[in-house]
C-alpha cells in the first residue's frame, strides 16, 4: 500500500460544514443506489435506486452452471440515473457537493482492454458473458480455485493465508484464470482485469491505464492475495506455475493500492457535466460493499456487523497490536485497514442467505408460473396479476405460520449450503439438505428449517471468531433481511444467545461510502471521527427468548455434524 496522507483541509466552521454535501454510491447485487448527504450531520438529502435491467431479466446467467454475469452497461446506466436523480432532487445543494465515494460487490472483476474499457463494451463482445463482470456469487471457477489453493499450500509462502488458506472460486485470480482458459480471443484481447470497485472510480476520474488506477486496498488484500508481508502480489513465478496465460494480466494490473480514506482522483469535466456535478468533485478510492456497510453501521472494536442480504457478510475489527500477527484460519478475509484504516478487518460470511429463502419461494411458485400463467389465454393478464400477487405474498404468509410453530426436536432440519459453504472452513462442494421429513411436514416447517439453518451458520462463524481471539461484545444487523424480517432477526438472537441491534438505516453500505466521502472531502480527519459525527442511528433490539436456547443448541449440534464442523 503506497503511503499517502489523507486530505487535511478539515472544515472547521459550522457554517461551512452546512454548505458541504457528499454522495455515497452502493452497487449491490440487484441494484445501485445513491445517497446525497449533509457532511455535517449525515442527514440524507435525497436518494435514488436503479435496478439493473439486464440482470433483472437474468441475461447472461445460468444458475445451473453457477454462472452469474452482469453487463457493464447496467452499471453505467445506473450511475447516470442515481446521481442524476439525487442532484435533480436538490439543485440548491448541487454546487456544494464536494466528494463522491463508491462501494461495490466483490470479487466482481472484468477483463479490460488497454484503455481500461471492459471488453463487453466493445461491439464484438457485447453479448459474450465472459467479457462481462463476473459477479461475486459466480462459482464457475471452482476447478481453478482448487488449483490455486493447492499451489499456495505447497509454496514456500501460502499466499492464501489471509483468506483462511483457501482461495475461493468467488475471488479475482480464480475467475481470471477460468475466463482466459475458456477463450482464445479473450487471451488475445484482454490486457488486464479490474474489480468493479476500482473501475467505477476510474471511469469517473478518466483513468484509462489499468496499471495506473488507484486500486482498493480492501479488494486487493481480501480478494487478490496482495499483502505487505510478501511485497504486494505473489511473484510472477507463482502465476506462471499456475498458467503462463496469467502473466500479461499480472504485469498490467495496478501494483499500488490505497485505503478508502484516500482520493482516486477528480471527476472529469465531461462526467461532471453529464451528472450535473460541479467540476473539482473528488472521487474516493472504491471499497467492498460489506466493508462499507460495517462503517455505515458505526462498527468499532467488539462489534460484529451482520450484513444480511442476498448473501451474508459478518464484519469485525481488532487493533493490530492485539492481534500480534495472528491469523484466523477458515474465514474469507483478514486484512489490515480493509474496513477502518489502522485496524485489522475480518470478513466471514455465508454464500447464500436471502438467496436460500428466495430459492424456496421460487420452488413453491413454480406451479403458478408454469401452469397458471398461459400466454395467449383470454384471461392471460388476470392470471399474470394473480400469479404476481401470490408471489409477493407467499413469504409473508410463510413467515406468519413459521412464527406460530412450536419448536420441537423432531422438526425438519436443514443445512443452508445451496451455494456451498463460505465460512467457517470453506467447503464449496457442500450442498443444501433437508432431513426429518414426514408426510405431515408442512411448507412453513420447511421454511422455518431453512431460516434456522442460516442462523446456525451465523452462530458457527461467531463461535469460530470468538475461539480465535476476536472480541465479540455486541451484534449489529444491517441489510435487507434485517430491515424486512423480524422473524429472522429474532431467530438469530435465539440461536446466538445474544442481543442484536438493527440500526434504522436502510442503506448502510451507501452510508459507509458517505462516511468515506466526507473524509476525502476534508470534512473529518479520519473514518472514526466521521463515524462519530454521522452514524448515530436509533436501533430496534432483539433479545434471546427464554427457554428456547437449549433445544436450539441440540439442533445446532446436528447441523454442524452434517457439514463436518467441529463439535463441542
Amino acid at each position: 500500500m503506497e503511503p499517502e496522507p489523507t486530505a487535511k483541509n478539515t472544515i472547521h466552521t459550522k457554517q461551512t460544514m452546512k454548505e458541504t454535501y457528499v454522495i455515497g454510491i452502493d452497487y449491490g447485487t440487484d441494484s445501485v443506489r445513491a445517497l446525497l448527504a449533509d457532511a455535517a450531520t449525515g442527514e440524507t438529502i435525497a436518494d435514488s435506486v436503479f435496478s439493473y435491467p439486464r440482470w433483472g431479466r437474468q441475461e447472461y446467467c445460468s444458475p445451473a452452471e453457477a454462472r452469474f454475469r452482469q453487463h457493464p452497461q447496467d452499471y453505467l446506466d445506473g450511475l447516470r440515473h442515481v446521481i442524476g436523480e439525487v442532484v435533480a432532487a436538490r439543485p440548491d445543494a448541487a454546487p456544494h457537493i464536494r466528494a463522491v465515494s463508491v462501494d461495490t460487490t466483490a470479487s466482481t472483476p472484468c477483463l479490460v482492454d488497454r484503455t481500461c474499457t471492459p471488453l463487453a463494451l466493445r461491439p464484438e463482445y457485447a453479448d459474450d458473458p465472459d467479457a462481462m463482470f463476473v459477479l461475486w456469487k459466480d462459482h464457475t471457477a471452482q476447478r481453478e480455485s482448487e488449483e490455486i489453493t493447492a499451489l499456495c499450500a505447497r509454496s514456500e509462502i501460502n499466499y492464501a493465508r489471509h483468506s483462511g488458506n483457501h482461495y475461493s472460486a468467488e475471488c479475482f485470480w480464480a475467475k481470471c484464470l477460468h475466463l482466459l482458459r475458456g477463450s482464445r480471443r479473450l487471451r488475445r484481447d484482454a490486457y488486464a482485469m479490474v474489480e468493479l470497485c476500482d473501475w467505477i472510480p476510474a471511469v469517473l476520474t478518466g483513468a484509462d491505464d489499468p496499471s495506473a488506477i488507484r486500486a482498493s486496498h480492501c479488494a486487493a488484500g481480501s480478494k487478490q492475495m496482495w499483502a505487505e508481508a510478501w511485497g504486494g502480489f505473489p511473484p510472477e513465478a507463482f502465476f506462471e506455475a499456475l498458467d503462463p496465460a496469467l502473466l500479461p494480466i499480472v504485469r498490467n494490473i495496478s501494483k499500488t493500492n490505497r485505503t478508502c480514506d484516500h482520493a482516486a482522483g477528480t471527476i472529469t469535466p465531461a462526467w461532471a457535466q453529464a451528472l450535473g456535478l460541479p467540476e473539482g468533485v473528488v472521487v474516493g478510492v472504491g471499497n467492498i460493499d460489506a466493508h462499507a456497510g460495517a462503517v455505515g453501521a458505526g462498527i468499532r472494536c467488539g462489534t460484529v456487523v451482520l450484513n444480511l442480504g442476498t448473501s451474508a457478510c459478518h464484519m469485525a475489527l481488532m487493533p493490530s497490536d492485539e492481534m500480534g500477527g495472528r491469523l484466523v484460519e477458515g474465514i474469507f478475509g483478514q486484512v489490515d485497514s480493509s474496513i477502518v484504516p489502522g485496524m485489522v478487518g475480518f470478513e466471514a460470511g455465508l454464500s447464500a442467505f436471502g438467496d436460500v429463502y428466495a430459492w424456496f419461494r421460487n420452488l413453491l411458485c413454480w406451479p403458478l408460473e408454469e401452469l397458471l400463467v398461459q400466454p395467449g389465454a383470454p384471461d392471460a393478464q388476470a392470471r399474470q396479476r394473480l400469479a404476481e400477487e401470490c408471489r409477493d405474498k407467499i413469504m409473508g404468509r410463510l413467515t406468519e405460520e413459521a412464527e406460530r410453530l412450536e419448536l420441537r426436536a423432531d422438526m425438519p432440519l436443514a443445512t443452508d449450503w445451496l451455494n456451498g459453504r463460505r465460512n467457517p472452513y470453506p467447503a464449496p462442494e457442500l450442498t443444501g439438505t433437508l432431513t426429518g421429513l414426514r408426510l405431515s411436514t408442512t411448507a412453513p416447517e420447511i421454511y422455518y428449517a431453512l431460516a434456522e439453518a442460516t442462523a446456525f451458520a451465523t452462530k458457527a462463524i461467531l463461535d469460530h471468531l470468538a475461539a480465535n481471539g476476536v472480541a465479540i461484545e455486541r451484534l449489529t444487523g444491517i441489510g435487507g433481511i434485517s430491515q424486512k424480517s423480524p422473524f429472522v432477526m429474532q431467530l438469530l438472537a435465539d440461536v446466538t444467545g445474544r442481543e442484536i441491534s438493527v440500526i434504522d438505516c436502510k442503506q448502510a453500505c451507501a452510508m459507509g461510502s458517505v462516511v468515506y466521502a466526507t473524509v476525502i472531502a476534508g470534512c473529518y480527519g479520519s473514518v472514526e471521527e466521521a463515524q462519530r459525527a454521522l452514524c448515530n442511528f436509533p436501533a430496534r433490539r432483539y433479545a434471546p427468548r427464554e427457554g428456547r436456547h437449549p433445544l436450539l443448541m441440540q439442533r445446532y449440534e446436528r447441523y454442524k455434524a452434517q457439514g463436518g464442523l467441529p463439535q463441542r
